[in-house]
């Protein structure tokens, strides 16, 4: 049951923190290319070495 419970808080781990990305102001992303399209935007990772990554698409 214990792993179970492990999982749980990952999961839960996992959710807040996708939240807190989805939350991160557009001024806050530097655009990393651009289409008629598609707009891909990237910030320097609080977390780890690299970039988080966020893409758009026009409808």
């Amino acid at each position: 049951m214990e792993a179970l419970t492990d999982a749980t808080l990952l999961a839960t781990k996992i959710k807040n923190t996708l939240c807190q990305y989805h939350s991160i102001e557009d001024n806050k992303w530097r655009i990393a290319k651009k289409t008629k399209d598609i707009t891909e935007r990237q910030k320097p990772s609080d977390e780890f070495n690299g970039y988080l990554y966020k893409m758009q698409v026009k409808y």
